[in-house]
């Protein structure tokens, strides 16, 4: 049963309370994950060599094992989620949760405490007694049963381990495979960086004859710039992240794949994403060397490889569904998706894309910011057929809603009569016919492309997805809290202000379900943008727009 639906007598007392509690333990969790994270350090342990010291030591790499084992968890179970959560649901419904959770917070205490009085005496070179770390990881592992017991009864998680052993266990497996890598590339990165310093001085060379290296700091540049290759700089993370980006494309479509021919993909990937590096240290260089220092240390060193990233893991399912030899012949194609998905979620991937090219072509500045407006009414316009059916009036609730967003992110927003920002400084350097261009395409992408393109993908697509709804359907349906908040939260996440943003999709979510109309959303974010840049323009409060 999906939480949209609509409830018996004795699950009405708990139709929203669950996902509320639920949501409170999940944030709970990530508060203290992260208290303990921020406070202690396992990596400066000193004292003896025995094997609890050594594990102590290396617990941030039991925390990557945790985060792959969890996550290739929800990947693996997510086609049957609905059931798992109507599962728990149902058995939580009359679960006594509240001293669960005071057991966890008493538990999680000492465990805290005995964090600082095990980790601080072993901080100063102190010995760590193997009973005491034997204490400590009990408590620990204590807090967290409990923390589950809190969420659900212990019959659905004895139940859920039962159903999905298997799953279990290719998590588990995960987790040890990025172990596993991980000492790979602490292994492998100084080879894999000499290759890299190579390739690129060749590709160098034909550019820059005077071109210098010096292999043993791994420095290479030429006389006017210079740059090192830094371990994350050999490729081995991009390498990781086409393997893993592949692995999930084979796991999802494994139907429609052919198999083992498919493996082939895995070394192709990675010889692609390092030959695409070892191009963006020569095209750095250049960048720096011909153009610009501050541009090639700002944003096309920050977004060169996302780029390369994303246009290579493109490539590879392009030429997966190109070629025969990767997919089965009789494999039946998946339908053509309805003319609305594409018309909701285009204009911001096209948007994103413009984003990421501007900015690695701008160091603080994105003096290239037309660019990203011009690109967005483009895709906006190329599915005007579509947008022309829907239904446009807005309501004065909506323009309400959004002026009472403009002042929650006033009130939210740290300093914003800052003159001195990077924008403020750039746009005075700027000659008075540019600055009043750049200015009003500024307005135009803030104040009408950005709303109409993030509601579209975030309320229009997500929220809707989210609860089940047709895709020639606009409408949201009725509210339900999970679409609510997920697609607030994702929202948020979206701008540098996240918590305010997640606020403000709330806000936008909710004149989306009043009326069910799409133009709501838009109208009540458009009066946002919209008094924020008349904000902008009348105080200098530039760190707004940063």
């Amino acid at each position: 049963m999906l939480l949209t639906e609509p409830l018996n007598s004795g699950q009405s007392r708990t139709g929203w309370r669950l996902p509320a509690r639920w949501g409170f333990l999940a944030l709970l969790l990530g508060a203290e994950l992260l208290g303990l994270s921020l406070r202690f350090d396992t990596a400066s342990l000193s004292g003896d060599d025995s094997w609890w010291t050594r594990f102590a030591g290396n617990l941030p790499q039991v925390l990557r094992i945790g985060l792959a084992f969890i996550g290739a968890l929800f990947l693996l179970l997510a086609p049957r989620g609905s059931g798992i959560v109507d599962a728990a649901r149902q058995s939580a419904e009359s679960h006594g949760w509240l001293r669960r959770l005071a057991l966890h917070l008493l538990v999680f205490g000492a465990f805290s405490w005995a964090t600082l009085a095990l980790f601080g005496s072993a901080e100063h070179g102190h010995r760590l007694p193997g009973l005491a770390v034997g204490g400590w990881f009990s408590l620990g592992m204590l807090s967290c049963l409990l923390w589950l017991s809190a969420a659900a009864p212990a019959r659905f998680w004895f139940r859920l381990a039962s159903d999905e052993r298997w799953p279990l266990a290719v998590a588990a497996l995960a987790g040890f495979l990025a172990w596993v890598f991980g000492l790979a590339a602490e292994l492998f990165w100084k080879p894999l960086a000499e290759g890299t310093f190579w390739l690129s001085y060749q590709l160098l060379r034909p550019l820059y004859p005077d071109a210098l290296y010096d292999l043993s700091g791994y420095s290479l540049g030429t006389p006017g710039f210079m740059v090192n290759i830094a371990p994350q700089c050999s490729g081995y993370e991009g390498i990781g992240l086409v393997l893993v980006f592949l692995a999930l494309y084979l796991w999802l479509f494994r139907a429609e794949i052919r198999f083992p021919q498919a493996f082939l993909l895995f070394p192709v990937g990675a010889l692609a994403i390092w030959l695409a590096n070892a191009l963006r240290i020569t095209l750095l260089i250049a960048l720096g060397s011909s153009f610009s220092k501050e541009v090639a240390l700002g944003g096309f060193h920050s977004q060169a490889g996302w780029i390369a990233f994303i246009a290579i893991a493109l490539g590879l399912i392009f030429a997966m569904r190109r070629l025969h030899l990767f997919t089965k012949e009789d494999a039946v194609a998946p339908p053509a998706p309805p003319s609305s998905v594409p018309a909701l979620l285009v204009p911001l991937l096209v948007l994103m894309a413009a984003i990421m090219l501007t900015s690695a072509l701008s160091a603080g500045f994105d003096r290239y910011y037309p660019l990203r407006v011009v690109a967005a009414a483009g895709a906006l316009w190329h599915f005007r057929s579509v947008y022309l059916h829907w239904q446009w009036r807005p309501s004065w609730q909506a323009l309400a809603i959004g002026g009472a967003v403009f002042a929650l992110w006033m009130l939210l927003e740290p300093g914003a009569d800052s003159a001195n920002s990077v924008l403020g400084t750039a746009l005075a350097s700027l000659p008075p016919g540019q600055k009043a261009l750049w200015l009003a395409f500024r307005v135009l992408g803030s104040v009408l492309a950005v709303p109409l393109i993030e509601e579209l993908a975030f309320r229009g697509y997500l929220l809707r997805h989210l609860a089940g709804r047709a895709d020639d359907d606009l409408s949201p349906g009725r509210f339900a809290w999970l679409p609510f908040l997920v697609s607030s939260i994702a929202f948020g996440l979206l701008h540098r202000r996240w918590f305010a943003g997640t606020l403000a999709g709330m806000a936008y979510a909710l004149a989306y379900y009043r009326r069910g109309r799409i133009a709501d959303a838009v109208a009540a974010h458009v009066a946002t943008n919209g008094l924020i840049a008349l904000y902008v323009l009348a105080f200098g409060a530039w760190s707004l727009w940063s």
